[in-house]
């Protein structure tokens, strides 16, 4: 697709190109490669680097990105180590925020998305419907009138954010003036990351102080995580002897004492002892249908509201994908709060 905007329409002085940072796929990875482009940036050569980013993907996907991003760097005329710096110290991540906030305002949930002119147009299409698209928007800002033969943004299904309501798996003040609904899986590691640098203060900053209420949905990916649904099954089963929250905390600050192992079943019992449950009633519940039920009812809710990864949150409808920085969440959760 670039190579034809760049030939049709960029080099012809038909179109600027503006990239936005928007990573909601590939985790860690994703988010070293956006910190890459923009720290090449600094130095003046943000394309070369992007280019690179997506022409080596099973390369620095597989192995340590930061090391390749800065080998690259070194490849491509760059300082590499004035890179490396700049992705340690994250010197770029307030930027990678900003254009996120950017595409939370068109209601964007996954990439690639574009927008044109003010339209936009989701997913990846067929280049010469793109390029019918931004002619017709050419002929729009030259005579002021679009095309009515030219579909310019492609419709998606309105998502339902119309949660049903969580007795166990919810905390804070009932009456909170904001609501973050999390749709999470045990066994993913961003969503461990999540819990680990931004959860807390969300906690202690918005829930404890009665200004937003929490609800936890369960979204096992299963494809890519086979054990996600055994912990969500021992979580609700916690739950019912109102230690959900404690279990919660325990799958994922203990992650690696079942994620992967062939005996998570035995861990989650072993859980439920060092939290003092009835190990026997537990047990007796992890064998439950009905408890399985209720984790594919709330996979069923993330998927009838476009959530496609983990994790995901809906911020009084404000939808987030991904171990976005506390940053994200305040500023989001600030402006409810004016209003």
């Amino acid at each position: 697709m670039l190579p034809l905007l760049e030939e049709a329409y960029i080099n012809t002085g038909k179109l600027q190109l503006v990239y936005k940072e928007y990573p909601v796929v590939g985790g860690e990875a994703a988010f070293v490669a956006g910190l890459a482009g923009q720290c090449a940036g600094v130095q003046g050569d943000f394309w070369s680097m992007h280019n690179w980013i997506f022409d080596n993907m099973d390369s620095w996907r597989s192995g340590d990105p930061v090391a390749a991003m800065v080998a690259a760097a070194d490849e491509l005329g760059l300082d590499g180590a004035a890179l490396q710096i700049c992705i340690d110290e994250q010197a770029t991540r307030e930027l990678i925020a900003e254009d996120y906030r950017d595409g939370q305002t068109y209601g964007i949930r996954g990439t690639p998305n574009f927008v044109v002119n003010g339209h936009l147009i989701q997913g990846l299409m067929q280049p010469q419907q793109f390029a019918a698209i931004i002619d017709a928007l050419i002929i729009q800002a030259e005579s002021g009138e679009l095309p009515d033969t030219v579909a310019t943004v492609t419709p998606s299904p309105t998502p339902d954010t119309d949660f049903a309501d969580e007795s166990v798996a919810t905390k804070g003040d009932a009456d909170a003036p904001i609501v973050i609904v999390e749709f999470s899986d045990y066994q993913c590691p961003f969503c461990q990351r999540y819990f680990e640098q931004t959860y807390p203060a969300l906690m202690s900053e918005y829930v404890d102080t009665g200004k937003v209420r929490y609800v936890f949905k369960d979204f096992p990916l299963t494809n890519l995580h086979p054990q996600a649904v055994g912990a969500s099954v021992a979580a609700e089963c916690a739950g019912q002897q109102d230690a959900y929250w404690q279990m919660h905390d325990k799958l994922f600050s203990e992650q690696n004492r079942w994620s992967g192992q062939s005996d998570d079943i035995e861990a989650y019992l072993a859980f439920a002892g060092e939290l003092e449950l009835d190990v026997e009633a537990f047990a007796a519940c992890q064998e439950d249908e009905a408890v399985l039920a209720d984790v594919s009812e709330d996979f069923q809710e993330g998927v009838a509201a476009g959530v496609t990864g983990t994790p995901a949150f809906f911020i009084n409808g404000t939808f987030i994908s991904g171990a976005q920085p506390y940053e994200v969440f305040q500023q989001i959760i600030e402006q409810a709060l004016a209003q």
